[in-house]
């Protein structure tokens, strides 16, 4: 039996939620048209002014403002929706899915234990394990998952744990 203990904290859970929000095809259309598409539009529309006008004072405001449109619209897009996700959780929500936790591998169920006492997930009920830079995340449906921040695992060792895990949900597809 694989087992970590590790805390979640509100920035975990805002984390989480950008990471599911950033996979949706219409959140990477909404940054990608802000990104380059947009400023590349105002680029063009610089190079007219600069090449065709021979306005140059223009052409400087324009791709000035392509340059801060560029990395500024998607800065606020993501403060913007770290708000939204502040504001998306109650206090009980939050007293549920914050504080200490610890999971423990078993061979026919994933046990959680926190402080409001344990819960025993089948094997064939957990999705997937996605891992990123700082989380490990434990998919248990299509939109929520056990959040495991890397930096904030108190003992036992993740990667291990991961591992068993992903031999467990292949054993539970499989038979």
């Amino acid at each position: 039996m694989t087992e970590i203990t590790y805390e979640v904290k509100p920035q975990d859970l805002i984390a989480f939620n950008e990471h599911l929000a950033f996979e949706t095809a219409a959140m990477k259309k909404v940054f990608r048209r802000h990104q380059g598409q947009l400023p590349g539009f105002m680029v063009l529309v610089s190079l007219l002014l600069w090449f065709y006008y021979r306005d140059t004072l223009s052409a400087l405001y324009v791709a000035a403002l392509a340059l801060a449109w560029g990395f500024g619209m998607p800065a606020y897009l993501k403060w913007s929706m770290r708000k939204q996700f502040e504001r998306f959780y109650s206090e009980d929500d939050r007293a549920a899915v914050l504080g200490d936790f610890a999971l423990r591998v078993e061979p026919g169920e994933l046990v959680e234990t926190s402080k409001s006492g344990e819960t025993r997930t089948p094997w064939a009920d957990v999705l997937r394990i996605e891992v990123t830079k700082r989380y490990a995340f434990v998919f248990v449906s299509r939109d929520s998952a056990l959040i495991i921040p890397r930096a904030n695992v108190k003992s036992g060792n993740l990667h291990e744990f991961v591992k068993a895990a992903d031999e467990c949900i292949e054993r539970a597809e499989a038979g």
